[in-house]
Formats: structure tokens, sequence, C-alpha cells
């Protein structure tokens, strides 16, 4: 049977929104740069060389594991030609901003080479956690 090709572009359409619908997120927190306020909330540059240099975006989260866990994604990005070799851990808050498990979490090296970004994932550790900051420093 031969299907048209705009009968095609339709059920992709069809199935990239049905797609979509299922992922339970509460969408994009904040997309913007290193000044924007809301990135300022979720990012902290631990050197002043980086400063500028990098930023996230696509800043995503939502509950899971019956939704008591906080899972976040979000994209680093480098806003520079040059490869920057940084370290990353996350920072997880409860309700009333004390931090939960301070220290705890490793840091976790990347290159991000130049103007390149990466995808970034964070599970909290405990049910307690409302908010997050991810902690970026140099090598």
């Amino acid at each position: 049977m031969k299907i048209n090709h705009r009968v095609k572009k339709v059920l992709g359409l069809v199935t990239l929104v049905s797609l979509l619908g299922a992922c339970s997120t509460s969408g994009i927190e904040a997309i913007g740069t290193p000044n924007d306020p809301e990135v300022k909330k979720h990012l902290l540059i631990h050197n002043d060389a980086l400063a500028n240099k990098v930023t996230i975006s696509e800043m995503r989260s939502r509950t899971v594991r019956g939704g008591d866990m906080l899972q976040v994604s979000l994209t680093l990005s480098n806003l520079t030609s040059s490869d920057k070799n940084v370290q990353y851990r996350f920072s997880w808050f409860d309700s009333d901003e004390f931090e939960v498990e301070a220290g705890v979490e490793a840091w976790t090296p990347v290159n991000l080479h130049g103007m390149a970004s990466i995808r970034i994932e964070g599970l909290a550790p405990n049910s307690s956690v409302k908010s997050y900051r991810l902690n970026v420093k140099g090598q």
C-alpha cells in the first residue's frame, strides 16, 4: 500500500506530539545568559575565570518515584571558542532553602569543547528536596 507524502508528514507529526505529551515535566525553567536571574538562581560558578564563559539552559525538572524525588535535567554550555575543563556537582535544597546533604555529592569532571554543550541530569538525594543549584568550577 502506497501512502502519499502528506499523509506521512501528518502521521509523523501526530506521533511526535503524542510522544512529547507522554513526558511528565514541569517544563523549561530558564534559558538564557549567565546574568539572567533565573540562570543565576540555578548556577553557581566558583571561578572568576569561568564567569560569563559557561552557562546553563533548557532547565527541566520533574518528580519521579511516586512523585517524591526531584529529578533535573539541564544543558551546560561553553560560550567561548576554546575548550574548558570544568567540574560540576549539584547542591540540593529543602523548602526552607537549607542545603540537604551538603558536600556529599562528588565533583564530576568534564571537558567542554569550544561552543559546545552537554546534557546533565541529577536526582535529588531524598524527598525533602524542592530546589537545586549546579555548581561549576575549573579543574
